[in-house]
């Protein structure tokens, strides 16, 4: 049987899930949309109910503040919004558990010793705006103006979206110095704590993301009146950059991972020879030799093919980021004396935690994700699954928000 809390945090996840189910039937609560403003109200009246003070930044940041004795302040939260035909748990879990966690701990213990807030993050999915973490760039004072101009895809500008919003008013917010500690509690969103039988992930470093887009130029020409001798076909040449590539990830084992994600051939016709290839990649590692490695094996292969002028743009340069050390001990043992089965991982996906990182002392709680699914409708975590983590995160923020 489940106590009260989780009971809350259950019903509330499919509460905040019926905020993103647009008219057309498809589940995606995009940045600065209805969907997103619902979603919003609804956190914002959960905050207002468990006695939370409630503002906005001027991106679109919700917070609930419980003022403490000290301005020095403990963050806790996630991001609201979802990817397209996404699930329920991503993002907005963490944020649900943080409104639940800290609503309960200022019932029994009264005002914190230090600030404690909790934050509803926006834009992290990079699902309309490519670039992705506005809202803890925004926290670290790293979004810049240039980045305002970034176009979604009906080319709206991520200022114009913010303004219609109601949120941006002409001036970026600052770097959050009084934030001494972000906790963000999350999905796991792969099959590792499930399958080794753990109840709760200890992140210790979330991963280096080297991505971006490859160009080969061809020759466009007839596909039955060319003889082969004679052609200048991209597609090959993409083909052989591809397995080549792929053979070198192999060799790093389970240290690099690389994905070709998408591949457009132009003008993708059956009986045209294309004249342009475009590979998308994906490569992440926790080491920055490796990501580094990668970059120059890319260059060095597209050497092998000059007269197919290939280019490269790379979109995604991000260094790997470890989590605070001692929260990660901390964590650890408050998990040990509740007996819970604890696994220490990177997180292959990337977080508002490693934004977040960059600045101010950060860590991650993962909790199992269903068979391993995540940005699927398919998504699921039992609420029992997350009770351990929950449990681990309550007892955290205890300490640092209520204790020494």
């Amino acid at each position: 049987m489940i106590d009260a809390e989780m009971q809350w945090i259950e019903s509330a996840i499919e509460k905040v899930a019926e905020t993103g189910k647009k008219e057309d039937g498809t589940y995606w609560r995009a940045t600065y949309t209805d969907e997103d403003k619902k979603g919003v109200e609804l956190l914002k009246r959960w905050m207002k109910d468990a006695g939370f003070y409630t503002y906005f930044d001027t991106v679109g940041n919700l917070y609930g503040r419980i003022e403490g004795r000290t301005k020095d302040v403990i963050l806790a939260g996630s991001h609201r919004d979802t990817v397209k035909n996404g699930g329920k748990y991503d993002g907005v879990l963490g944020i649900i558990t943080a409104i639940s966690a800290c609503a309960s701990l200022y019932r029994e213990y009264g005002i914190p010793k230090k600030t404690v807030e909790v934050v509803a993050l926006c834009e992290e999915e990079a699902s309309r705006f490519l670039a992705g973490y506005v809202g803890s760039r925004a926290i670290t004072g790293t979004l810049r103006n240039e980045n305002l101009q970034e176009l979604d895809e009906n080319g709206v500008s991520l200022e114009e979206a913010m303004r219609c919003a109601g949120y941006y008013e002409g001036v970026l917010p600052k770097e959050r110095g009084n934030v001494k500690q972000f906790l963000e509690l999350h999905i796991e969103q792969g099959g590792f704590l499930e399958s080794a039988g753990k109840q709760v992930g200890i992140v210790t470093a979330i991963v280096g993301i080297f991505a971006g887009d490859i160009y080969f130029y061809g020759e466009q020409n007839h596909a039955g009146t060319t003889p082969m001798s004679m052609r200048k076909d991209p597609v090959p040449v993409a083909a052989s950059f591809v397995t080549a590539l792929n053979k070198w990830a192999m060799t790093k084992g389970d240290k690099l991972v690389c994905t070709i994600g998408n591949v457009v051939i132009e003008p993708g016709k059956s009986n045209v020879i294309a004249n342009k290839v475009k590979i998308t990649f994906d490569i992440r590692s926790e080491s920055q030799e490796l990501l580094t490695e990668a970059k120059n094996k890319i260059e060095s292969l597209l050497k092998e093919f000059p007269e197919y002028m290939p280019e490269t743009d790379f979109a995604c340069q991000d260094s790997p980021v470890a989590m605070d050390a001692g929260g990660i001990e901390r964590l650890k043992q408050l998990a040990e004396k509740e007996n819970q089965k604890v696994a220490l991982m990177p997180s292959g996906a990337g977080h508002d935690s490693q934004i977040i990182a960059q600045k101010i002392k950060t860590n991650m709680i993962f909790v199992p994700s269903e068979r391993g699914i995540s940005h699927s409708p398919l998504e699921y975590t039992d609420i029992m699954d997350i009770r351990p983590g929950y449990t681990l995160m309550k007892s955290y923020l205890k300490e640092k928000g209520w204790g020494k």
